[in-house]
Formats: C-alpha cells, sequence, structure tokens
C-alpha cells in the first residue's frame, strides 16, 4: 500500500494553497458558497485512502449539505470542489513518483475515493431531486384541493389529468370519472362541444392563444345536464417538455341571477318612479282649477257678502280660504318635487357662494322681519344644476329662519369645503373621487336624531302647523335634488341646540342625470 495519507499530511499547507489558486478556475463562479478552503475535503479523502470505510466521505457530503441548504446548484458546487481537490492532488501524487516509484500506485486508491466521493454527491442530488418533486406535488395538491374554485388540467393529448374537489362539486362528476377524458365532452353542451374541443387543441399545438389568461363567459353544464353560466380562464405551460393546458373556472349563476334580479327591480323601480312622478305632475294640475274656484267664489263671498256674514260666516269663510292656500302650498311643493327630474336642466358649472348670496338676498325681508344674521363663508365650484342648487340652498336655509328659538337672535351659517380623494366622507367611507360639503347651520329649536329618517319624507313635520308654518316637503325636495346628483345628505341636531345640515355632492358629474 502506498503512503498517500502520510503525503498529503505532509504536504497540506501547500495543497490547501494551491487548491484555493486552482477552484477559481474550475468552480464556474461558485466562488461564493460557504466552504472551508478545502480543508474537510482533504481530510475526506485521507480518511478514505488510509480506512477505506465508507464514513469520512459521507460525512463531508452531509457537512457540506448542511451548510448550503440543498439545492441542484449546490450539488453542482460539490462536484466542481472534487474536480479541483482532485487535480491538485494528482499533480502532487505524480510528482512525487519521480522520487517513489510507489506513489503511482496511489494514483488508483485516490480516483477510487474521489469516484465515491462523486457517486455519493449523486446518490445526495437524486434523494434532493425526489425530495424536491414530491413536495412540489404536495404543494399543488394542496393548493388544488384548498380551491373553492374548480380547477381542471389538460395535458398534450387534449384529455384531463387533474380535477380538484371545488370541480367534482360543481359539475356534479366524480374525479375518477373524468380522468382521462376529453373536456368538451364532458364540461360543456353538446352544441358547444366542437368549438370548446378545436379551440383546446389549437392551443396545445401552437402553445398560445388569444384567451389565455383572460376571463371569459362560458355556458357549462353539470353531470345533470342543467347548463349554467361560469368564468373561464385558461392558462398554458410546460411539463417535462410538453403543453399544459389549465382551466380555472367559476361557478356565476348565482351572481348573474342576483344582477338579472336587481336589473329587473331597478327597471321596476325607475317606471315606478316615472309613474309616480307623472301622478304627481297630473294630479297637482288637475287640482289647480278646482282650487282656483274655490279661492275666487271664497274672495267673492267676503266682497259681496262679508259685511252680512254673522261672526261664526266669517271663521268658516277665513278657514276655508286658509285651507286653500295651504293647498296651493302642497300643490305647488309636488310640482317642485316632480320637476326635479321631469323638468331638470343640464349640468354646469355653478359658483355656490354667488347662489348662497342670492338666496340670501331672495330672503331678504324675512330676514329683517326675524332680525336674523346670515353669514355666507367660501364655497367651492361645482359642475349642477343651478336652478336646483339655489332651491337646495333656498330651502335649507328657509328652513333655518323658521325654526327659530324665542327671545334668541337667529343665526344662520353657511359654508363649504373640498373633500379629497381617500378622505373620510359623512358615511364613514373614503372618497374616491373629489367631493364637495356643503354645511348650513343655525341656533334654532333644533330636533331629536331619532327623527333624522322622517324629516326628509314627503310631508313630515315635527312641529305642529299652528307653531311654525310650511307643508312638509322642503326637506324632501332637498334630498331628491341631491340623489340626482349623486350625493347625500344628513343632519345633526340636539332639541334646543339648533341644527346643522350637511350636503355631499361630487365636484364633478361624469353622466347625465
Amino acid at each position: 500500500m502506498s503512503d498517500l495519507p502520510s503525503l498529503f499530511r505532509a504536504n497540506r499547507k501547500a495543497i490547501l494553497s494551491a487548491f484555493a489558486d486552482r477552484f477559481p478556475k474550475t468552480g464556474d463562479g461558485v466562488l461564493d458558497m460557504p466552504y472551508d478552503g478545502g480543508a474537510s475535503l482533504l481530510e475526506a479523502i485521507v480518511g478514505l485512502v488510509e480506512t477505506g470505510q465508507s464514513r469520512p466521505g459521507r460525512a463531508w457530503i452531509e457537512s457540506h449539505q448542511s451548510q448550503t441548504g440543498r439545492s441542484q446548484d449546490d450539488h453542482a458546487a460539490m462536484l466542481s470542489l472534487l474536480a479541483a481537490m482532485e487535480g491538485v492532488l494528482r499533480f502532487l501524487v505524480v510528482k512525487e513518483s519521480a522520487h517513489r516509484k510507489d506513489m503511482l500506485e496511489g494514483l488508483g486508491q485516490l480516483s477510487a475515493a474521489v469516484d465515491y466521493l462523486r457517486r455519493c454527491t449523486a446518490d445526495a442530488r437524486n434523494a434532493w431531486f425526489k425530495e424536491a418533486l414530491e413536495e412540489s406535488e404536495a404543494r399543488k395538491n394542496a393548493i388544488l384541493e384548498s380551491s373553492l374554485d374548480p380547477i381542471i388540467t389538460i395535458d398534450y393529448r387534449g384529455v384531463i389529468t387533474e380535477f380538484n374537489r371545488a370541480a367534482e362539486q360543481v359539475f356534479g362528476r366524480r374525479r375518477a370519472e373524468v380522468l382521462g377524458t376529453q373536456p368538451s365532452e364532458i364540461l360543456f353542451p353538446p352544441s358547444k362541444t366542437a368549438g370548446h374541443q378545436n379551440r383546446i387543441e389549437r392551443y396545445l399545438n401552437a402553445g398560445e392563444g388569444s384567451l389565455l389568461s383572460k376571463r371569459t363567459e362560458v355556458i357549462a353544464v353539470r353531470a345533470s345536464g342543467l347548463p349554467f353560466e361560469a368564468e373561464l380562464t385558461m392558462t398554458i405551460n410546460q411539463q417535462s417538455g410538453m403543453p399544459v393546458l389549465t382551466f380555472f373556472v367559476r361557478d356565476i349563476s348565482a351572481r348573474k341571477r342576483a344582477e338579472e334580479e336587481q336589473r329587473r327591480y331597478a327597471q321596476d323601480l325607475e317606471r315606478s318612479n316615472r309613474e309616480l312622478e307623472q301622478f304627481a305632475y297630473v294630479a297637482s294640475h288637475d287640482l289647480q282649477e278646482p282650487l282656483r274656484k274655490i279661492r275666487t267664489f271664497g274672495d267673492r263671498l267676503e266682497a259681496q257678502c262679508g259685511e252680512a256674514l254673522d261672526e261664526l260666516g266669517r271663521q268658516c269663510l277665513s278657514r276655508m280660504r286658509n285651507a286653500a292656500e295651504r293647498m296651493q302650498e302642497l300643490i305647488n311643493g309636488l310640482l317642485t318635487l316632480s320637476r326635479i327630474t321631469t323638468k331638470a336642466a343640464d349640468f354646469a358649472t355653478v359658483d355656490l357662494t354667488a347662489i348662497a348670496r342670492e338666496v340670501a338676498a331672495d330672503l331678504e325681508a324675512k330676514i329683517d322681519q326675524s332680525g336674523a344674521r346670515v353669514d355666507i363663508g367660501r364655497l367651492p365650484k361645482i359642475q349642477a344644476d343651478p336652478l336646483q342648487m339655489r332651491q337646495l340652498l333656498q330651502n335649507l336655509v328657509g328652513n333655518a329662519l323658521k325654526f327659530q328659538k324665542e327671545g334668541e337672535t337667529p343665526l344662520v351659517q353657511i359654508g363649504g369645503k373640498h373633500i379629497r380623494p381617500g378622505e373620510r366622507m359623512l358615511d364613514g367611507e373614503f372618497a374616491d373621487e373629489e367631493k364637495c360639503q356643503i354645511v348650513v347651520a343655525d341656533n334654532g329649536i333644533g330636533f331629536d336624531e331619532k327623527y333624522l329618517d322622517r324629516i326628509f319624507d314627503v310631508f313630515q313635520r315635527l312641529q305642529p302647523r299652528d307653531v311654525h308654518e310650511g307643508t312638509g316637503v322642503g326637506l324632501a325636495i332637498c334630498r331628491k335634488i341631491v340623489d340626482r346628483h349623486g350625493g347625500s345628505i344628513t343632519a345633526q341636531s340636539r332639541p334646543d341646540h339648533g341644527a346643522t345640515f350637511l350636503v355631499e355632492l361630487p365636484v364633478r358629474q361624469d353622466r347625465a342625470k
């Protein structure tokens, strides 16, 4: 037996130095891997030659794998380390054999030790590949089985190779009966079979297609023969060098039924609103003529027979005329409410500050009579119906002047601000577009917020008519104007602490209303 172990130990420092010089030439750029300069590899080879046992070699393989984390690149690097060390040791043996012929016998032992380490590395690589493949299959199966939507895989032959649990539930077919069949035969109605199968074969042959990675609505069929609407997305990739097509299917039949029901509901609601508006408009017009006669004959009766009436007659006449006047106000309110959509103007840029000042000028007599103070702050410009913005502010300011506390100077404050996208709105949501907020606040009698929803309904009043005049239509008109502009309206109040009405409207209108 040659004395290779002693030779290697005696030249350990020179061997490792030569290895460090040689490794960059044979290591193919893997010097950044964790290794100890070849020391452990040299000890493994020495141990194998000296004892003939596998333990030193196995120890080096396991140690190196524990450092690198085991990957395909790590096994390639280990083979590079072996090649570099074998070259250094062979050179040393050949050089030494010039003085000691027996050293040439050690080349066979060296080759055997290195070949053993190569086989161990190959075995470790194969074990890693097997483990990695098993982990990949396990992850794939976990994804398939945990998906709430059907996932179906079709191989290069055009037959189904994967059919997950969700697919079994949606299509009503067991996986065992589906595997190996053509998807067009069992997943789609007979009338669509040929078209779908042609597309599948075309995509598999070409490796591409116009509908790949796109959501497409299709008609699928359950095992019972019942068709249903589905959303299909197809992807194509390679498996073992062959094309594989994957279907991601979503049953949208429930969503489609809900959308259709919502569409019918919206149509019914729109028709009902149109009929209601037309009824209000026609009824109001039809009521005008008899009302005019009541008022006309009331005026004649007072003019011609007023002095002949006794006290009871004059009271009855006064009540009749007051009732007719209230009826006129109600009719006018209904006409205004119906005309918000039937007689609406186009949207234009509106200066809300200018509108607020015009409203204050229109209400000057009422303001002077009550001794009120109206403060108008800066309001934004928006796209809106100018006349309806005037009506909105006039109703809100009019209410503020109407519901005032006795013995206290009425104060009405009108202000506004911009709401930027992403800022919080009144309903707690975040704005997805630029909006404006209009605020009309007063120091009047206020109201209990438990009546908040009620005050915006037609003919709803919180105060007796003999205490505060009104028809109960004003705030209903405000809400309908705000709804037409795609906004919202609410109020904050406490009894005897005034009320604050808040309106949010889009700054720009993207659609005709």
